[in-house]
């Protein structure tokens, strides 16, 4: 297993800061790959201003993983703060040196050459890479197929 997937030792209670671009996961999809990587952790998510989403989270964590995209608008010192907030900090990079400096990885979206051109399918590449470095493994399963819903339902015997 390479550095960048290795899980942090310990975790119990996880911070997630949502996108404010696009969620490529949704809350319960999250909470679930968190699960399979620390199983028993306490999960809990924040909007990208830091205001609480659902349950509110306590005053320090094991983890934070950062979603924040660049040109989020965020407070000059939110960086700071989710620092001082977690024990292990993971985060992507918004431009500025601040998260380089404070989080413990970053995912860097520009140098990324495997980065897909698409709006939608680079956050979900760029959402799982931030997920990777928390070492937290998402595979994806495959593409959409065809709805079978009516045709199973025709061809099954009559009773």
């Amino acid at each position: 297993m390479s550095h960048s997937l290795r899980p942090f030792e310990g975790v119990k209670s996880v911070l997630v800061v949502l996108s404010s671009r696009a969620m490529t996961f949704d809350q319960a999809a999250l909470r679930n790959h968190i699960h399979h990587a620390y199983p028993g952790a306490a999960v809990f998510f924040v909007s990208v201003s830091g205001d609480p989403v659902g349950m509110k989270a306590p005053s320090r964590v094991d983890l934070v993983v950062d979603f924040s995209e660049p040109g989020a608008r965020q407070s000059l010192w939110f960086a700071h703060r989710m620092r001082s907030q977690g024990r292990h900090v993971v985060g992507r990079k918004t431009g500025l040196f601040y998260r380089q400096a404070r989080y413990d990885r970053v995912y860097d979206g520009r140098a990324d050459t495997l980065a897909p051109g698409d709006f939608i399918e680079s956050e979900r590449h760029a959402q799982k890479k931030v997920l990777e470095l928390a070492g937290i493994p998402v595979s994806r399963q495959g593409g959409l197929t065809r709805d079978l819903g009516k045709e199973i339902g025709a061809s099954l015997p009559a009773r």
